[in-house]
């Protein structure tokens, strides 16, 4: 069994519902463009050999949801053209280091100041992005920011 497959059966164990078909549609909307599975990591994902980002189910409120680390798009803004609502919305999820720390975490803490999409954070975690919990218009925003990021490895190669 793949880390992909795995990542399936984790969240169709612990999500149902409304985060269930979110973590679903996630997953079509990853192998049906392309994405493949990190070999290494659990909800990891590659494109043509580049990280993408990584899926984990953590809880929220003590209810288990799915949490998207990283999005491509933040960590290589210069190369490519965005607009503002997106920028928004990205920023509006800048991953602040605050408690993971040391050997359990990042290790990074205080965190790292670092420019997403064109804008200066401090004290941001190894995993610049978190989009915790997405909704259908959240993870429409989310796929459209990997949709830009993914043109431009296609047009690069």
């Amino acid at each position: 069994m793949d880390n992909l497959q795995k990542f399936e059966n984790e969240i169709n164990k612990a999500l149902s519902g409304d985060k269930l078909k979110i973590a679903t549609d996630f997953v079509t909307y990853m192998k049906t463009n392309g994405m493949t599975a990190h070999a290494e990591h659990i909800g990891a994902f590659e494109y043509k050999g580049h990280w993408v980002c990584i899926a984990c189910i953590i809880p929220v409120d003590n209810e288990p949801a799915m949490v998207i680390f990283d999005n491509p798009l933040t960590k290589h803004f210069d190369d490519f053209q965005i607009d503002e609502q997106l920028k928004d919305f990205a920023w509006a999820h800048v991953n602040i280091c605050t408690s993971c720390g040391g050997s359990s975490g990042c290790g990074s803490q205080p965190g790292q100041t670092k420019t997403i999409l064109g804008k200066e954070f401090n004290h941001l975690c190894t995993s610049e992005v978190a989009f915790w919990n997405p909704d259908a218009e959240a993870l429409g925003k989310i796929t459209q920011m990997i949709d830009i990021w993914k043109k431009g490895i296609d047009a690069k190669q």
